[in-house]
């Protein structure tokens, strides 16, 4: 009977590990499933053109990617325990060392994360196409608005402009 208790111990001690490994993808898979819900509100402000409210979405993205960071710490502090030499092992290398029922969840959240973060890679990649097209839109304004002025005086082809040939730009577009 005895043997059959440390048998329970120690089959609850490597299965731990595991818990606390599908808690925290969990809780990845949450954080992400959130960010990429931000990610297509900011499609829509994007396309609307509200500063403010685009504004309150970024910071709620820092703040969930600043969970994520965390959340990626305790990941790695996890797995290390994993490790045959030293070095931090990936989720791939853990999944032989993780049994049955466990391992099929494991598995599945990480299918999951997956497919989310490919989500939200496109609809980050269409954001980023909305604004660029933003800022292209205000340049073309710009130089509606103010054309530039004529240059009244003569410089060389190899001279350097100096202080009188200073763009006009507002902004850096590149930044």
């Amino acid at each position: 009977m005895n043997t059959r208790l440390e048998n329970r111990r120690t089959d609850d001690e490597q299965r731990a590990p595991a818990l606390q490994l599908m808690a925290l993808l969990d809780r990845h898979l949450a954080l992400h499933r959130h960010l990429l819900q931000l990610a297509y509100q900011k499609t829509d402000v994007l396309k609307r053109g509200d500063t403010d409210v685009l504004m309150s979405l970024i910071r709620q993205e820092q703040t969930d990617i600043a969970a994520i960071q965390q959340l990626e710490r305790e990941r790695a502090q996890l797995v290390a325990a994993w490790s045959d030499d030293g070095n931090p092992p990936s989720l791939a290398d853990c999944l032989p060392k993780i049994g049955g029922e466990e391992r099929q969840k494991v598995e599945q959240l990480a299918s999951e994360l997956l497919a989310v973060i490919n989500e939200l890679q496109a609809v980050n990649e269409l954001n980023g196409q909305l604004i660029r097209q933003s800022l292209q839109w205000v340049t073309l304004m710009l130089d509606q608005l103010m054309p530039q002025p004529p240059n009244v005086n003569y410089t060389a082809p190899n001279q350097s402009t100096g202080q009188y040939g200073r763009s006009r730009s507002l902004f850096d577009s590149k930044a």
